[in-house]
């Protein structure tokens, strides 16, 4: 029942994200991205795990090249397919970045302590305001997280659309995150 419930939310949210016109996703996508870089997460932070923006995401873009420029350690996901496992890969520019199937990856292989990361960027489909998640369904995310550090933030970039008011439909093994940055807001609480 659960799973069947996701993928009619993960349907209707991804079908919203692709009718967003590029200006709009551009603009919000701005704003979310600035709002970030001038929080006190940001500004507290040495290491930053993020995903790189693809099909209508949250753009990360500024962020990656912000980071670069203030000296802090940025890194994506580099994707051990066999072993389904993301392993936190730096990159020291945004030309770094290559596509593997379909996903925007890491050209390099740098890996990074997991422990040392401050901050996880974590992607979403749907998200609540309990802060509960909904991926790609994948559970590269949910398994990765399930192994971070107590002090390593967990925060999701998402559009207001994506913000539902009721509880998702999530088990044990979906790791909710911390933080949601909006175009319109912040959650931080519950």
């Amino acid at each position: 029942m659960n799973q069947k419930l996701k993928e009619k939310i993960r349907e209707k949210i991804r079908k919203a994200r692709e009718i967003v016109e590029v200006e709009e996703w551009l603009k919000k996508s701005f704003k979310i991205q600035e709002d970030f870089l001038s929080s006190d997460y940001y500004k507290n932070s040495k290491t930053i795990f993020t995903y790189f923006h693809f099909d209508r995401e949250v753009k990360t873009d500024l962020i990656i090249k912000k980071s670069i420029e203030d000296g802090k350690i940025i890194c994506l996901p580099y994707i051990d397919w066999k072993n389904k496992i993301l392993i936190p890969s730096e990159i020291k520019s945004i030309e770094e970045i290559v596509q593997e199937k379909g996903i925007p990856v890491p050209k390099f292989l740098r890996p990074v302590e997991v422990e040392n990361i401050d901050i996880i960027i974590v992607p979403g489909v749907a998200f609540d305001v309990y802060k509960n998640r909904i991926g790609m369904g994948s559970g590269f995310y949910d398994r990765f997280l399930k192994n971070i550090s107590k002090k390593t933030l967990k925060i999701a970039l998402a559009f207001e659309f994506q913000i539902l008011n009721e509880r998702l439909p999530v088990c044990e093994k979906d790791i909710k995150v911390d933080v949601i940055i909006t175009e319109k807001r912040i959650i931080n609480s519950f």
